[in-house]
């Protein structure tokens, strides 16, 4: 078993840090402060804190065993028609001890795990792994000291009607019950991250899909109230045409924004910490695998048998998987197919994008020249008619001096007063002045 870990964490980071202060039209973006930005999970945080469940501690005898050698059970399975247990291990102080496998069975269940008991009450922080034949899952689990803590890695398969499907999903929990889950499949190119504090549930979405369309979505933020699994607050949404969208959510609508980076910073410690969670898994859930190694190799040989139960379900373990392998098989050709479609599809988007950059600069560039081409035809018309103008007005001046020049001079006839004798005359130029 492993758990799908794709390649996208760039687009995440991206999605974070990329700029979001203008809209998809060009408008400046709303900056909306922290405390708007988190107004969502504080009024989640302000309801009352869910308390952390108390672990059952049930026994029940196994039929196959004689002397008493009790083993955990749950008031699911005591409530179930026709329950019984079966205990494939050795007994010590009345209880289940050592390596072995539980086998529960009723009229409407059949579950058996694979563990190790310490021969005392129920170790909690023993590795197990749980096989589920009527919901066809598969459970490793290494917990920690305390209960709820511990790791989990699921296998799901379903096979109906033709359909096949398998998924996997990680889980982590802590003493205080704030979880870390990823959910992935190597038939989805999606990677869903949830990050959850008991009050407030951070999801994340990630895809490695091929881009074949510029709405295509790549990366989404979201916060979920976990009680009902409805959005709030805000979202971040990462497309295909590389664009960053900062929405606030209000209510059945939604508003474009730009949010504080103190924000963006929350969630990508949120995000983190689910991705290096899940970078660990595999490591973190090994006590399992070695112990599920060891025990199938005891009980896998073709000579082991367990008192009082069918061999066909003693033996049931050995090769129940077998029957997903050739789905499997066929249902990721044809998801390769898909996939390989879509890269073909998506290098002619990329080549058409391009192409459409190349187009935009050109005319840009061309009608740029235009422009230029216009301003030096109106500056060198206006130059010629500013020209014409000078040339015209020197004419004319040079008509009008010469007009000036060439009048010829006015002939003054003094006036003789009464009572005057003498008239001086003096000439400067072609003015006369006379005086008596």
């Amino acid at each position: 078993m492993h758990i799908l870990l794709n390649g996208t964490s760039l687009l995440v980071i991206v999605l974070f840090t990329g700029c979001a202060s203008m809209g998809q039209h060009g408008q400046r973006l709303e900056k909306i402060s922290y405390a708007d930005a988190s107004a969502f999970e504080n009024s989640l945080r302000s309801k009352e804190k869910p308390s952390i469940p108390i672990l059952e501690e049930l026994f029940t005898q196994p039929v196959n065993k004689k002397e008493p050698c009790k083993i955990p059970t749950s008031q699911d399975q005591l409530d179930r028609n026709n329950f019984r247990a079966y205990w494939d291990g050795q007994c010590r102080n009345g209880f289940a001890y050592g390596l072995g496998r539980d086998i529960a069975i009723s009229d409407t269940h059949h579950v058996e795990e694979i563990t190790v008991h310490n021969g005392e009450r129920d170790d909690y922080s023993a590795p197990a792994i749980l096989y589920d034949y009527v919901n066809n899952e598969v459970t490793y689990s290494v917990r920690g000291e305390k209960f709820p803590e511990g790791i989990w890695m699921v296998q799901y398969f379903k096979n109906n009607s033709g359909s096949f499907h398998t998924a996997f999903r990680v889980r982590k929990i802590d003493k205080l019950g704030n979880t870390l889950i990823i959910d992935s499949s190597p038939l989805n190119p999606e990677l869903t991250l949830y990050n959850y504090d008991t009050q407030v549930v951070y999801k994340f979405m990630e895809s490695s899909a091929p881009i074949v369309d510029p709405l295509q979505v790549v990366s989404t933020a979201e916060i979920l109230d976990p009680k009902t699994d409805i959005a709030g607050g805000v979202k971040i949404v990462f497309n295909g045409n590389r664009q960053v969208h900062h929405l606030q959510l209000l209510g059945t609508q939604q508003k474009e924004v730009s949010l504080p980076a103190e924000y963006i910073a929350l969630l990508k410690d949120k995000y983190a910490a689910v991705k290096i969670m899940g970078t660990t898994a595999n490591a973190n859930v090994e006590p399992a695998r070695k112990i599920e190694r060891e025990y199938l190799y005891m009980a896998c040989n073709g000579k082991h048998s367990i008192d009082g139960l069918d061999n066909n379900i003693a033996t049931k373990i050995c090769t129940w998987r077998n029957q997903f392998e050739t789905p499997y098989r066929e249902s990721l050709v044809k998801y390769n197919e898909i996939i390989e479609q879509m890269k073909q599809r998506a290098v002619v988007v990329e080549q058409q994008r391009k192409l459409q950059e190349q187009l935009a600069i050109q005319q840009n560039n061309r009608r740029e020249q235009e422009s230029k081409e216009a301003v030096g035809d109106l500056l060198n018309t206006l130059s010629g008619a500013l020209g014409q103008v000078s040339q015209q007005l020197q004419t004319s001046t040079d008509q009008i001096q010469k007009s000036y020049t060439s009048f010829p001079s006015p002939q003054i006839t003094p006036m003789r007063l009464p009572g005057s004798n003498n008239i001086r005359c003096l000439n400067t130029g072609s003015i006369t002045n006379c005086r008596y």
